[in-house]
């Protein structure tokens, strides 16, 4: 066997780019969804598309500009989502937990080389009856019926996820198209699997476990979820999570094609687990400091998979020494990587860094961006992979 297949990584030495000269305001929301390099940020209320594999010195371009001399809103989460006919809905996120009235932007542009080309259509949405929209992101993607291929939830009860579609055709922009039913009450975070079969919940109440709902519908637009049981996490610390750590609901993520999903809890357990069954397929324990109070583990995500290869990628925080980021082959669960980058504290800031960790679309590059700087790995391939839909890229 080729002794580079076992390991996950090209080289463990990433290439590195420094994306802003001045960290300052931090950079916020990093995401890659189109293609590798052309990376997407907010910085100082402006949104930027930055490709790190031009030579141009002057290469990051603003997408979007939110300061207060440019508008008298402003938002705190973007998120770039492509639709359909080849075009990409920019969605803001103005929290209302800050503001007496919350809000959303929706912005849609064509997609021109893989780069996000001028706003065809925009708007600027506040429904002061309901504000429970503003505190849900959009929670899957539809092939036919749907428009633009987005779906948002709303009015998030206890009970009940309203469903609505976008539509730039007048009038109220937010179509509801179904609902979401739950057999029992759901508090806390939920998150539906891919293809919406699947449904998990959490409360801060109770951080040691996490609820699982089935649906039996074929209906995108109306599912009954059933309650299945609530999956104990492991406890290999033998933690007593109610008492010790702090009240954080713990964190969860599905694999792209739904078969696995991930949790993350307050004391720094990772498992991953076979959605169908309910059973863990791995447990990986990550050192929390007793002085900790922050959430030892961000960015738990899988990579997309389409690469052939399928990772669970997650950085730990800690309030001295490097950032660590590890990178677990979630098919195998043969490899994994835990790779160091240095960072800083400071004082004026009040800060140790800003941090990002995510995959480009094919899943083949994982970044990581701290203190301005962008560092890349490359993936190795899967032996069964096809072509790369890249080739000829500078």
């Amino acid at each position: 066997m080729d002794k580079s297949c076992l390991w996950l990584l090209k080289s463990r030495i990433p290439r590195k780019t420094m994306l802003v000269d001045n960290d300052f305001p931090p950079l916020e929301d990093l995401q890659c969804p189109l293609r590798k390099g052309i990376i997407y940020y907010c910085q100082d209320d402006i949104i930027y598309e930055h490709n790190v594999y031009s030579s141009n010195k002057r290469e990051r371009r603003v997408v979007a500009n939110f300061q207060p001399e440019s508008t008298s809103k402003e938002i705190e989460i973007f998120e770039l989502v492509p639709i359909k006919h080849n075009r990409i809905l920019l969605i803001g996120t103005n929290n209302s937990r800050y503001f007496s009235k919350g809000y959303l932007y929706f912005s849609i542009h064509e997609i021109h080389s893989y780069r996000v080309g001028p706003a065809l259509w925009t708007l600027w949405y506040s429904n002061p009856s309901n504000n429970d929209i503003f505190r849900l992101p959009p929670i899957g993607k539809e092939s036919t019926t749907n428009r633009l291929g987005v779906t948002f939830g709303a009015n998030y009860t206890s009970r009940c996820v309203e469903l609505f579609e976008l539509s730039t055709e007048g009038g109220d922009p937010l179509i509801k198209t179904g609902q979401i039913n739950f057999s029992q009450e759901v508090c806390g975070i939920v998150k539906l699997s891919p293809d919406r079969r699947i449904l998990l919940s959490a409360d801060q109440s109770d951080n040691g476990r996490v609820g699982v709902f089935y649906s039996s519908s074929g209906d995108a637009n109306k599912m009954d979820f059933s309650f299945v049981d609530h999956k104990r996490l492991p406890n290999p610390k033998n933690t007593n999570r109610r008492e010790e750590m702090p009240a954080w609901a713990p964190s969860f993520v599905f694999s792209a094609d739904g078969s696995k999903f991930a949790t993350a809890t307050p004391d720094g357990v990772v498992t991953i687990w076979d959605a169908q069954n309910g059973l863990h397929l791995k447990v990986y324990v990550v050192e929390v400091p007793s002085h900790v109070t922050l959430w030892p583990i961000s960015f738990l995500q899988f990579s997309s998979g389409i690469s052939g290869r399928e990772v669970l990628a997650f950085m730990e925080h800690k309030t001295t020494g490097p950032k660590i980021v590890h990178v677990i082959d979630a098919t195998s669960f043969e490899m994994d990587e835990t790779l160091y980058l240095p960072t800083k504290y400071n004082v004026d800031k009040g800060t140790l860094g800003t941090s990002s960790l995510f995959f480009d679309p094919s899943g083949r590059s994982l970044y990581a961006e701290l203190d301005g700087a962008l560092y890349e790995w490359i993936l190795q391939k899967n032996r069964n992979e096809g072509p790369e839909w890249w080739l000829g890229e500078v």
